[in-house]
C-alpha cells in the first residue's frame, strides 16, 4: 500500500462545522504532484454524492474505504427512500437501488437506518441535511484507517472537503434565505407605511 508522508503532513486538520482551509480542487491540485498516477485517479473519483447528483457506484473502486463509503451511502438512501414513501403512502421498491449485503450496517454507530431516522426526523429540511452530513463524516472519521497517510486516509480527506463545501453552500443559503425574508419584511413595511401614512 503506498504512503505519502510528506504529502499527508503538509494538509491542515480538517474540522466538522469549520470553513475549509482549501478547496477539495485545491487539494487535487496538490495531490496530482506527489501522488502515483493510479493513487491520483482514485482521488479524483472519489466524489461526495449528493441528492441530485443521482446514486453512488455499486461497483467496487478497489480502494476500501471509498468501496465501503458508497454502499454505505446508497444503503441509506434506500432507508431515506423507504422512510419518504411509508410518510406518503407509497411502494419504495420502484425507488430502491441494489446494495450489497451488510452494507447498511457498516459496525455499530453507523447503521444506515439510524442515520437515515436522524435525517428524516430533523424539525427542519436544513437540519436533516446537516444531520447527514453529521453521518458522513462520522463514517468516514470511522472507517479511514489508523494510518495519516496512506490512500484510504486521504480518499476521506478529500470526501470531508467536499462536505465542508456543502456545508458552506448550505450557510449561503441560509443566509440569502435569511436576507430575502428581512427584505420582504422591511418592503412590506415600507408599503404599510406608504398607504396608511403611519410608521410601525
Amino acid at each position: 500500500m503506498s504512503r505519502y508522508y510528506y504529502f499527508a503532513a503538509t494538509l491542515p486538520s480538517l474540522q466538522f462545522g469549520a470553513e475549509a482551509p482549501l478547496s477539495s480542487e485545491e487539494f487535487l491540485a496538490r495531490a496530482r504532484e506527489q501522488l502515483s498516477a493510479a493513487d491520483y485517479a482514485t482521488l479524483e473519483a472519489a466524489v461526495l454524492v449528493s441528492a441530485s447528483e443521482g446514486a453512488p457506484p455499486l461497483a467496487r473502486s478497489g480502494e476500501p474505504l471509498l468501496d465501503a463509503y458508497y454502499a454505505w451511502e446508497r444503503a441509506l438512501r434506500n432507508e431515506l427512500v423507504r422512510l419518504r414513501a411509508r410518510r406518503l403512502g407509497r411502494p419504495a421498491e420502484a425507488y430502491e437501488r441494489p446494495v450489497r449485503p451488510g452494507s447498511g450496517d457498516a459496525g455499530g454507530d453507523f447503521s444506515a437506518a439510524r442515520a437515515a431516522r436522524a435525517a428524516f426526523e430533523a424539525a427542519t429540511p436544513l437540519e436533516g441535511e446537516l444531520a447527514l452530513e453529521r453521518e458522513r463524516w462520522a463514517f468516514l472519521e470511522a472507517h479511514a484507517g489508523l494510518s495519516p497517510f496512506d490512500l484510504s486516509r486521504l480518499a476521506a480527506y478529500r470526501l470531508e472537503l467536499q462536505i465542508l463545501e456543502r456545508l458552506a453552500g448550505l450557510k449561503a443559503e441560509r443566509g440569502e434565505a435569511g436576507y430575502r425574508a428581512t427584505y420582504a419584511a422591511i418592503l412590506g413595511q415600507a408599503q404599510s407605511t406608504e398607504e396608511t401614512g403611519v410608521s410601525r
